[in-house]
């Protein structure tokens, strides 16, 4: 085998190995430890939620609350959180619901952390769930109740 070729793969490998190490240290505390929102999901099951009402919550795998999210996620998961900012968490309502989390999004996912006092990261994940109210809706015409929970 050719001395310098083996030296050149060899490097390579170490490169490799670092990378992947350096990717798993930088990855943010919610996003590793917390599976990523992959729906929206309707429940009645939350305390606080008035009787014949729902909330449209984000969710991973329709049951689990406390997930994670963040800048380039698409789907109903974030028209459930835009849908919160707007009705719960905006004095005027002017997040598009779009199911895109872009930057507005982002900004206002952060506004929400950093009134809360919490890390103003941009990112959804169990924290922020745990500030945020999320609007109930009525189960008879789907509409916005006017209460948040």
């Amino acid at each position: 085998m050719n001395k310098s070729r083996f030296k050149v793969g060899a490097i390579s490998a170490i490169t490799g190995v670092i990378s992947t190490l350096m990717v798993g240290l930088t990855a943010s505390p919610a996003s590793s430890a917390t599976p990523e929102c992959n729906t929206g999901r309707i429940t009645t099951g939350v305390s606080g939620t008035p009787s014949g009402r729902y909330l449209y919550l984000p969710a991973y795998n329709s049951s689990l609350y406390h997930c994670w999210m963040a800048y380039g996620t698409r789907g109903a998961e974030v028209e459930a959180l835009q849908g919160a900012i707007n009705h719960c968490h905006n004095s005027v309502p002017n997040l598009l619901v779009d199911g895109i989390y872009g930057d507005d999004t982002r900004a206002a996912v952060r506004a929400i952390q950093t009134k809360a006092g919490i890390k103003a990261d941009g990112e959804y994940g169990p924290d922020t769930y745990g500030v945020m109210s999320f609007p109930a809706y009525r189960i008879v015409d789907n509409g916005f109740s006017g209460t948040c929970v």
